[in-house]
């Protein structure tokens, strides 16, 4: 007769009872299943460098609300200095662009040079890529101070004449005529303007019947995931530099209906930060 072996557990076995639960536990597991699929999506999200971006955001804000004066001189310096790095960077695209001024002619009796109009001229960072001695210039800047430095990159660049400072937005060329210009030239403007639409219509107002609009300008980047990280950071570089990472320039350019047909061509600048790395440069004639 075989025996049965019994073993004995030195922990009594306890069996959970349900228990009712509370209101406050309740509430608690309703909102957690709510966010729990948002969890799952976002929870890899770079959420510490967005918080940075957030506070760097509203601090620039302050400092351009409440200190203004220390806001426009810094403004004025990384506008500078930026410049040079762009110039440096896109070399090649600039004056393979301000080479087509060359086959502009003057449409005037009795007038050897094109007549030019520059808008955001800030501190002239254009004036080495006109060519010599046929340049008639007129330079639109919104910030008076701008003048000093201006001045001195004319004088470091005797080619160009730059025939008076209007100061004042690209958005009321009032005291230009009508079709009195040869040409517009604009980098990194249309970005940094307050109405775009108003801009174009301007440029197209004073421009002669077969005038040309030359323009190079950072744009939102047809990649969805880099036009994401653009919005993202756009106010803190329109705080801090002014410029708009996310129009869409080339459409805004189709818009404005240029009647002598657009020439664009969007690439990838190298050499600059990356958020402004995507690019337009064309060629829009009246």
């Amino acid at each position: 007769m075989s025996t049965t072996n019994i073993y004995s557990f030195s922990q009594p076995i306890i069996v959970e009872k349900p228990s009712s639960s509370s209101l406050s536990e309740t509430i608690r597991n309703l909102i957690s299943n709510a966010f729990a699929p948002f969890q799952q999506e976002y929870r890899r999200w770079p959420w510490s460098q967005i918080g940075t971006i957030v506070i760097v955001c509203i601090g620039s804000y302050t400092v351009y609300k409440y200190l203004p004066g220390p806001y426009r001189r810094y403004y004025m310096l990384s506008t500078k200095n930026f410049s040079s790095q762009y110039n440096k960077a896109l070399h090649v695209e600039k004056e393979t662009l301000f080479n087509e001024l060359k086959n502009v002619k003057a449409r005037e009796e009795g007038r050897t040079k094109i007549q030019v109009v520059e808008i955001g001229a800030a501190h002239g960072a254009n004036m080495a890529y006109y060519p010599p001695n046929i340049i008639e210039l007129i330079c639109v800047e919104p910030i008076r101070e701008f003048e000093v430095y201006l001045t001195q990159t004319l004088g470091r660049n005797p080619h160009v004449k730059c025939r008076e400072l209007l100061v004042g937005g690209a958005e009321n060329l009032s005291v230009i005529r009508d079709n009195q210009v040869d040409a517009v030239v604009s980098t990194l403007t249309l970005s940094s303007c307050k109405n775009v639409h108003q801009v174009l219509r301007e440029i197209r107002r004073i421009l002669k019947p077969g005038g040309i609009f030359l323009y190079m300008e950072n744009i939102r980047s047809p990649n969805p995931f880099l036009a994401f990280i653009q919005y993202l950071c756009s106010p803190m570089y329109k705080f801090l530099f002014g410029i708009s990472l996310i129009r869409n320039i080339p459409e805004y350019i189709e818009r404005a209906h240029f009647s002598g047909g657009t020439t664009q061509r969007i690439f990838v600048a190298r050499g600059i930060p990356f958020l402004l790395s995507p690019h337009v440069s064309g060629i829009a004639r009246k």
